[in-house]
């Protein structure tokens, strides 16, 4: 019989790391920590490298509309960036990384800068 596994959210993750001065441990200690904590392997592994890799941007402050992203991403330029450098835009603007990926591949999309 499986046992049930307990749920973890981003915040969580951050709560436990921030408590153990997260940000100045290694990937491999911020995962023991986490499993210390009833996290297993890979919820740890994830929440640890989301940890590391995206901290600031784990809270999302709001939400966004596709042309509010549209014209954020004109404004400054969006056209003529890479995919990663529109993202770190709207991550600079308090958007999560996965807004601000899927904003962006609507944004190269409807402008006719990708195909699909």
């Amino acid at each position: 019989m499986c046992e049930k596994l307990k749920k973890f959210s981003n915040s969580e993750y951050c709560r436990i790391l921030d408590n153990h001065n997260g940000r100045q441990l290694s990937n491999a200690l911020c995962i023991r920590v986490l499993m210390e904590h009833g996290a297993t392997y890979n919820q740890a592994n994830n929440g640890a490298y989301t940890y590391l890799h995206h901290g600031s941007h784990l809270q999302v402050e709001g939400r966004g509309t596709q042309d509010e992203y549209n014209q954020i991403l004109d404004e400054k330029g969006g056209h003529s960036m890479s995919n990663i450098e529109c993202i770190r835009i709207l991550e600079g603007l308090d958007f999560s990384q996965g807004q601000a990926k899927n904003a962006v591949y609507n944004y190269r999309k409807n402008k006719g800068l990708i195909k699909s």
